[in-house]
């Protein structure tokens, strides 16, 4: 999953839900805007963010004591009364860390991970020296998801372990939750699938306490991948029909595709070519609209794969040299050299063994042309292990709820 937009500005990233709070914060009776609040869990930091953005702190004050009643959940309200207490300078230093975090949501999904934890550092960087406790907790969340989209474990949990700990620290709730979801994740690539199991259902508890369903529905989607890495498909079926369901009630077809991509793997490996197809390309077309590119490779990746397995290697070559050209921008190099070795199989099996030589051998300088790729390329080329994720192309969900859902949530790996 980009970040070359322009979501640095607030106002872009403003939904509907969140601008309606806002407004009804100054118009309704405190035990209205409670009823609001309960409905709308996911709108509200957004809604007490651009609030303070915008210098309005009576709005911003009120939304935070009624999420802090409908809730149970007082985080937002030491917010506000902190952001209050700041002079300007480190008001403005806060708000413009918050741009640069959520700039970071944006290239994630268009530029790929690299993209984005470059931007995230930076502004982690300002944060710490702005003694911005929660954006620190966010942007660490933010990082560790990003490094851990690409491949670096060690490094993803280092960051993942430091956000937890901070934010349950200043009971920010919400990094909290997607920090141990997204740890899930670093156990899961490491093999120990007990104490993955054990910090999704940590993280469902406490998106549970404050009504995250989106985070929610990230780790019903990466329950149903770990389901399936243990061969139980009707499990996984489950938990990634859970996941679409609650993602499209809220209207997240972006987040929503992802658990469309994981369904198309399911219906592959049960032969079923022609739904896993139809799958697929809902979730093409949806990230195209949308234009998160590096998303939309991981569907033509899945494409190419489907068209391997059933024969039609034109097809499959085409599916599979478009995700490539995305995949050598965006990266991650991991998924770029699993593309080619797709594609050299697709040469391979249509006859083409020179070409299929080729593109393995421009693999191997790919493999070879950075210390960090060099390990996982090598094993890639080999054909010792799929890609990051499953066939065909399954894609995690709590990395991306990490990175786009800090102290300013926007809305998983096809993880979900």
């Amino acid at each position: 999953m980009t970040f070359a937009g322009l979501w640095c500005l607030l106002a872009v990233l403003q939904s509907p839900a969140s601008d309606s709070l806002r407004l009804l914060a100054v118009s309704v009776s405190p035990s209205a805007l409670v009823l609001e609040v309960r409905a709308r869990p996911l709108a509200v930091r957004d809604a007490v963010n651009e609030s303070l953005r915008r210098g309005e702190l009576d709005a911003a004050g009120k939304i935070a004591a009624a999420y802090a009643l409908a809730w149970r959940d007082s985080f937002l309200v030491r917010e506000v009364v902190r952001f209050a207490a700041w002079p300007p300078p480190r008001r403005s230093a806060k708000v413009a860390v918050d741009s640069m975090r959520r700039a970071g949501i944006k290239t994630f999904g268009s530029d790929g991970p690299h993209a984005a934890v470059v931007l995230w550092r930076r502004a982690l960087t300002r944060a710490t020296t702005n003694g911005d406790s929660t954006g620190m907790a966010a942007l660490l969340g933010n990082i560790g998801a990003g490094l851990l989209e690409d491949g670096q474990v060690d490094s993803a949990s280092s960051y993942l372990e430091r956000a937890r700990t901070l934010a349950a620290a200043i009971g920010d709730l919400r990094v909290e939750a997607n920090a141990v979801g997204a740890l899930a994740g670093v156990h899961e690539d490491r093999g120990d699938l007990a104490r993955a199991r054990g910090d999704y259902a940590t993280a469902l508890t406490l998106r549970d306490r404050i009504g995250d369903t989106r985070g929610t529905a990230a780790d019903h989607n990466n329950l149903g991948l770990l389901a399936q890495r243990l061969g139980d498909l009707d499990e996984a079926r489950r938990q990634f029909d859970s996941a679409l369901a609650l993602n499209r009630r809220d209207g997240r077809d972006e987040v929503a595709a992802t658990n469309l991509v994981n369904l198309a793997g399911l219906a592959s490996l049960d032969g079923d070519f022609g739904h896993a197809e139809a799958l697929y390309r809902d979730a093409l077309t949806t990230w195209r609209a949308h234009e998160s590119w590096a998303d939309a490779a991981v569907a033509l990746h899945g494409l190419g794969q489907l068209e391997l397995r059933r024969g039609d290697y034109p097809a499959a070559r085409t599916a599979l040299q478009e995700a490539l050209v995305i995949y050598a921008r965006t990266g991650p190099v991991a998924d770029e050299l699993a593309v080619r070795r797709d594609l050299a199989g697709a040469e391979a099996a249509a006859g083409d063994l020179q070409g299929a030589r080729d593109e393995l051998s421009r693999a191997q300088r790919r493999a070879d042309s950075t210390w960090r790729a060099a390990g996982r390329a090598r094993r890639h080329c080999a054909g010792s292990r799929r890609p990051r994720g499953a066939a065909e192309h399954a894609r995690r969900g709590p990395a991306a709820v990490c990175a786009r859902g800090g102290s300013l949530p926007s809305g998983g790996r096809a993880r979900g």
